[in-house]
């Protein structure tokens, strides 16, 4: 698998993708001064950029559906389009021509994200959990990674220290180019004869709502993690790089799940690889917020990252199962509404904090990864096995040519 070319050039770009999405934040931070930014200004730019690049994935997933012989192709597009603008942006004189400018440049995001992820499922049918998984691992290394270095370069070279790390963007998106060609015509066949097999998971509509129902509320837990595990342990009087650690702990952790997931995914079926994670991630969240020592809260908040965010990957290959759309607008609708749904929560998380307290909160959240676990019943379980010297086993993993 890695030696598939296809797979490293969109994994080593989604790290570059997500590596420039995550500047944005230090960048706007780094300007306040300098620009008189106010915390208003700074919050609406930066949830007008995830919304951009949330919204516009399925709309570029019809795009990629529309081109199919040109997915990678339009994958370097996006990338290069990112690179560009944040070159702009470090360059941009004043907050008149920055806020445009920025607002630009997650397009390439919401471009590279549906048909990166299709790409990734296609260029290992036969492993598309495992290979996906791969795919969002290296875009959660570089969201880890982008902050540090973003930092570090803006407060020894100013805000143009941010070039060089747009600048090293065009080297995977190089490797895009390169790995773009024409579906070949096994790859067409093999489309056309396991999209009858595809259709059939499309019947029980009840089974696209549980799984409407699922996606969000895990979404929801993990994101609100993610958005108060900060603040949680900033009120119990802990140092900021104590709590910032703990984060950067959770993200990793998630991470490192994707990975595992997929390859249980694979193994074993989606069923057991979202279940029995949940189901565990209960008591290891509840150890997380009531423990009052500190090595235990680390080591719990770890192991509670890598079950609870090890699924996404799982859950976006099922999607494109399961929805009756063609795999590109199937990963930008999936994509888009992970996004959004854990944004949701994690606002009415913060409404529910003011009235009952955060930890109160936390912890009916982590007793939310139960009824989740009982819809995750109705996906799919161990996966048939059908001998490879048959006409029909590359049919058996429903693929989208070319995306």
């Amino acid at each position: 698998m890695f030696r598939n070319r296809q797979l490293m050039a969109v994994v080593s770009s989604h790290f570059m993708i997500d590596m420039l999405n995550s500047t944005g934040a230090v960048l706007l931070a780094v300007l306040a001064g300098p620009l008189g930014l106010s915390n208003i200004q700074i919050g609406t730019a930066l949830t007008a950029y995830v919304l951009i690049g949330a919204l516009s994935q399925p709309l570029f997933g019809l795009l990629a559906d529309r081109m199919p012989d040109r997915a990678m192709l339009l994958a370097g597009v996006g990338l290069v389009w990112m690179c560009i603008f944040s070159t702009l942006v470090a360059l941009a004189p004043n907050w008149t021509l920055l806020l445009p400018v920025f607002l630009l440049v997650p397009l390439g995001s919401g471009l590279f994200h549906p048909v990166g992820t299709a790409a990734a499922a296609a260029a290992d049918p036969e492993r598309a959990s495992s290979a996906t998984a791969i795919f969002f691992f290296g875009g959660q290394a570089g969201l880890a990674l982008g902050p540090f270095l973003a930092g570090y370069l803006v407060s020894h070279f100013q805000r143009i220290g941010l070039i060089p790390l747009a600048a090293i963007g065009l080297l995977p998106a190089i490797l895009l180019f390169t790995a773009s060609r024409p579906e070949s015509a096994h790859t067409r066949h093999t489309a056309r004869a396991a999209r009858p097999q595809a259709e059939r998971t499309h019947i029980a509509v009840s089974l696209i709502v549980a799984f409407i129902v699922l996606v969000a509320v895990r979404s929801s837990i993990q994101a609100t993690y993610q958005a108060f595990l900060p603040k949680l342990f900033s009120d119990r009087g802990w140092d900021p790089a104590m709590f910032g650690l703990l984060a950067g702990v959770f993200m990793g952790a998630g991470a490192i799940g994707q990975v595992i997931s997929g390859v249980v995914a694979d193994r074993f079926g989606m069923r057991v690889t979202v279940i029995w994670p949940l189901l565990l991630s209960i008591p290891t969240g509840m150890i997380c917020f009531l423990t009052p020592t500190s090595w235990l809260i680390f080591v719990a908040c770890a192991t509670t990252g890598l079950l609870v965010g090890g699924q996404h990957s799982v859950l976006v290959v099922y999607a494109q199962q399961l929805l009756p759309v063609k795999q590109g607008f199937a990963a930008g609708l999936i994509l888009g509404f992970t996004f959004a749904s854990g944004a949701i929560g994690t606002w009415i998380a913060g409404l529910l904090a003011d009235v009952v307290g955060l930890q109160t909160v936390m912890v009916g959240l982590t007793l939310l990864g139960l009824p989740v676990a009982l819809l995750a019943m109705t996906l799919p379980g161990r996966p048939h096995r059908t001998p490879v010297a048959t006409a029909s086993a590359t049919a058996a993993v429903p693929v989208s040519a070319g995306d």
